[in-house]
């Protein structure tokens, strides 16, 4: 057996698209380094990747001769689907001396990446894990037309560098930011599964006084423990809006005065005589059900179709709104990097496939070239269109994942070509309608 060797394997080879694979590199020694060994720093393409904290090392026998080893532990989430390979890891030992480094590597390794399973909910947005989410204002109290803080905060474990804001519903009451929300994300070293939250914090304006309370807002992802997709959302927000500085929200009671007015009654028992007997109505009670079916079976028939269509309509008003508000979206947010920024790649990937996916109504995050060639021909979009949008989000997954930082005006020439594709793409959107 050699003195030195790595070996690498993950915790799951058959992963769903955005689930964490634990990527796990073991350095074996069985003498001390001549000096401090070090991996070389290689992308992990076709996946984003997150430190956990290292494990202590341990003793081992491995036939028959005795080695300590080193675990290294990287989270790893699959961007793109399908048959994936993780190149093989390099420790680079440095030479004493005259002589040479010395270059160890480990064994390739492949895991077959799965889709998201079909028909997910209409509030799913990529987000991968378990999951919690609740919502706050800055303030209990606000003033009509002046600024507030909606803070929406998700909480768990999985993809959540990633996730996306979710949708605010539409309230006559409050005016939004046309500028999207400020992101704020914590996601501190754990040991095993990346765990932390993200924070998306919109300034909003009430545009009405009162005692109110903010609606629901709704958050889809997909567990891969249960291999389902689970909706959940936020508690109503009570909120008091004042008119102004000095108003209060509340009205005091106005007595109502009372009058005392003489009863007044007037016999009128001559309209009709009373008969000499009385007789009952035979079949009364069963009358009573056929008329009281009558009325109550068609109203719940006509309450539950009503219901249906209030629910479509609701699901449809929530994507035509995204529909219309994609491109201004989309133009603000590319507006907002820098291009010296190290996430700028990502962003101009994120944004892209957000503007897609809210156009065509349907997730694009993680679909291979020959399946978003598809889905575009699907809408049918222009063959130019396809392999523009293709070229584009090729190139900036290839420089999310390039080792070292990207020259300014590389970013600055994918972020030139994302706003003109925007443009177009908004073109053709706009004839089709």
């Amino acid at each position: 057996m050699p003195e030195f060797f790595i070996e690498a394997e993950v915790d799951n080879r058959t992963p769903y698209l955005g689930q964490q694979v634990t990527y796990i590199l073991k350095r074996y020694q069985a003498v001390d380094f001549p000096n401090y060994p070090h991996y070389e720093d290689r992308p992990f393409i076709g996946f984003w990747d997150k430190p956990l904290l290292q494990q202590p090392t341990y003793t081992t026998t491995v036939q028959g001769r005795e080695y300590r080893v080193h675990p290294t532990h990287i989270a790893l989430f699959p961007t793109i689907v399908g048959l994936r390979t993780i190149e093989p890891a390099r420790l680079i030992i440095p030479g004493d001396g005259h002589e040479p480094d010395t270059f160890i590597e480990s064994q390739a390794i492949t895991i077959q990446v799965q889709p998201l399973p079909s028909n997910p909910p209409d509030h799913f947005r990529g987000a991968v894990g378990q999951f919690e989410i609740r919502a706050s204002f800055n303030n209990p109290e606000g003033q009509i037309d002046n600024w507030m803080n909606l803070i929406v905060e998700i909480e768990g474990t999985g993809n959540i560098e990633i996730l996306t804001e979710p949708s605010i519903p539409e309230n006559d009451l409050w005016t939004f930011e046309m500028f999207g929300s400020t992101t704020i994300t914590d996601i501190p070293l754990s040991q095993k599964v990346v765990s932390g939250s993200r924070q998306f914090i919109w300034n909003v304006v009430p545009t009405k006084p009162g005692q109110q309370f903010f609606p629901a807002i709704r958050f889809s992802f997909f567990n891969p423990e249960s291999n389902t997709y689970e909706s959940i959302r936020t508690d109503p927000i009570s909120v008091t809006i004042r008119a102004d500085e000095n108003a209060s929200t509340f009205l005091s009671p106005i007595d109502i005065p009372q009058h005392n007015s003489p009863q007044q009654t007037i016999d009128i028992r001559h309209i009709k005589r009373v008969p000499n007997t009385f007789t009952r109505a035979d079949n009364s009670t069963l009358n009573i059900f056929i008329y009281i079916s009558g009325i109550i079976i068609p109203l719940a028939l006509i309450t539950t179709v009503w219901w249906h269509q209030a629910g479509v309509r609701k699901r449809d008003k929530n994507s035509q709104a995204r529909y219309r508000r994609a491109k201004h979206r989309a133009k603000q947010r590319l507006a907002m990097i820098s291009t010296s920024q190290a996430s700028a790649a990502f962003m101009i990937y994120q944004i892209v496939s957000g503007y897609l996916t809210d156009k065509l109504n349907e997730p694009v995050t993680g679909l291979t070239a020959p399946q978003l060639a598809a889905l575009l021909k699907k809408a049918q979009l222009p063959t130019a269109l396809i392999e523009r949008t293709n070229a584009l989000l090729t190139q900036v997954d290839a420089f999310r994942f390039a080792p070292g930082e990207q020259p300014p005006a590389a970013i600055q020439s994918l972020l030139q070509e994302a706003n003109h594709l925007t443009d177009d793409l908004e073109r053709f959107f706009t004839r089709q309608q």
